[in-house]
């Protein structure tokens, strides 16, 4: 399983094979130190010395061009003349995520919550698992560790749940956010100003789309392949867009990484114990971290920041709508609650995907730009957007539909129909498929 895994991160670029087998071995007996020491005084500087090792490196290769010119900007404009080493670094691909990974099990050895793996072979594999290596999910150690004990699964369990997420997976990513990067999103992100009103609103509603089919088909995939082996891994996904405020989103969005800045920056920060000035300063923290931990870039910053306060308003909703009385004003609540929330959401999504702060007001001052031209849209894409809002709805029904129908066919006709909708998928596809939008973080 190591060797495969390396293998497969090599095929990205095999220099970076170092990297990652360097941070397994550094991360693995710094567990053990961490056990060693009886002085909690102690145990404490030696994790915090053993993140910042960790951040720093993620830091250096993510940061490092953005920090270098924006420290050059601001010694220029206070009349230093400056220049910074230059270095062109390469962002290793999932760097983010298995930063992630190894921080999280040194904390949870502090915490007590396990013990140190003993296993420097297994540890290596939690590390580096090549299905979730890239993008996620982000397991935990304790959940993952002990399922490679005894030489690991020896059956297969919910083949069929398996099957119906890989094919899933590339019916969202192929069929839906494929085509609609190719056919609407990048274009009008490109240049707003060409486009109407109208296909700059489509355009900002189908990259909510993109965005989602994108990345939670990954984790589709990345959990079926996982559990063709006979791995369990955690959801990253629960209909993220029937959310009723923004911290119904982040219960349902990317879930093993908001339950990770959950408990690991926003309850050591202090949570909700220290009061309601105290809590909305930990929830604007923890969302800034991950702006910054999303992408390099003031924009990412002022998505965090929009998150943050929307988190704070979930606050203030909730204990409004604990007063309610009336069901029928409950009811309606949450329809206008879930038509807020969804478009926020999607305006913040413009953020996330445009270049700079600028070109993204950019793209939302194009709304406000009356043009009398009216731009033809293709019926296939309005489709794609219909169907996308369906899966959104029913995705959970269409998958067990699927599972069901495969159950109940002889295994011949199981394999005969994977492959058929596996071909009918790529043949919907465009003929250039864009690389999954969380390989660059």
């Amino acid at each position: 399983m190591l060797i495969v895994s390396y293998f497969f991160y090599a095929t990205w670029d095999i220099r970076f094979l170092f990297l990652i087998s360097a941070l397994s071995l550094f991360n693995f007996y710094s567990a053990f130190l961490i056990e060693k020491f009886n002085s909690l005084d102690r145990k404490k500087l030696l994790l915090a010395a053993i993140i910042i090792t960790d951040v720093l490196v993620l830091l250096f290769f993510k940061y490092y061009g953005f920090f270098r010119e924006s420290a050059e900007i601001l010694l220029n404009k206070l009349g230093f003349q400056n220049n910074f080493l230059f270095l062109h670094v390469i962002l290793p691909i999932g760097l983010s995520f298995y930063i992630l990974r190894v921080i999280s099990y040194n904390v949870d050895v502090f915490r007590k919550k396990m013990a140190p793996e003993k296993s420097l072979l297994d540890f290596s594999i939690y590390v580096a698992f090549f299905p979730q290596l890239l993008a996620g999910p982000i397991a935990r150690a304790a959940d993952f560790l002990p399922q490679l004990k005894d030489g690991g699964a020896k059956t297969i369990d919910n083949l069929q749940e398996n099957f119906a997420l890989i094919l899933g997976g590339l019916f969202k990513k192929i069929v839906i956010a494929s085509y609609l990067t190719a056919n609407l999103v990048d274009d009008v992100f490109a240049v707003p100003q060409n486009h109407s009103q109208l296909m700059v609103l489509l355009a900002i509603y189908a990259y909510g789309i993109v965005i989602y089919c994108d990345f939670s088909s990954y984790s589709d995939i990345a959990i079926g392949v996982a559990g063709l082996m006979g791995f369990k891994s955690p959801f990253n996904f629960n209909a993220p867009y029937l959310a009723v405020d923004f911290r119904d989103f982040w219960l349902r969005w990317h879930i093993t990484l908001s339950q990770w800045l959950r408990d690991y920056v926003y309850i050591p920060l202090g949570g909700n114990r220290k009061g309601k000035i105290r809590t909305n300063f930990n929830l604007i923290t923890t969302m800034l971290v991950s702006g910054l931990w999303h992408g390099v870039g003031f924009h990412f910053i002022f998505w965090g920041l929009l998150h943050g306060f929307g988190l704070m308003v979930s606050h203030v909703r909730e204990q409004w709508v604990s007063q309610l009385k009336s069901g029928s004003t409950i009811k309606f609540e949450k329809i206008f609650a879930w038509f807020i929330t969804f478009n926020l959401i999607s305006v913040s999504w413009v953020f996330f995907r445009a270049d700079s702060i600028k070109s993204a007001f950019g793209i939302l001052k194009q709304l406000f730009n009356w043009q009398s031209n009216i731009e033809s849209i293709e019926i296939y894409t309005i489709g794609v957007i219909l169907l996308s809002f369906l899966i959104f709805a029913f995705g959970r029904q269409i998958k067990n539909l699927f599972i069901n129908v495969q159950q109940k066919l002889p295994l011949p006709l199981q394999i005969l129909a994977i492959t058929i909708f596996t071909i009918i998928i790529f043949k919907l596809g465009p003929d250039i498929i864009p690389p999954f939008i969380y390989f660059k973080f």
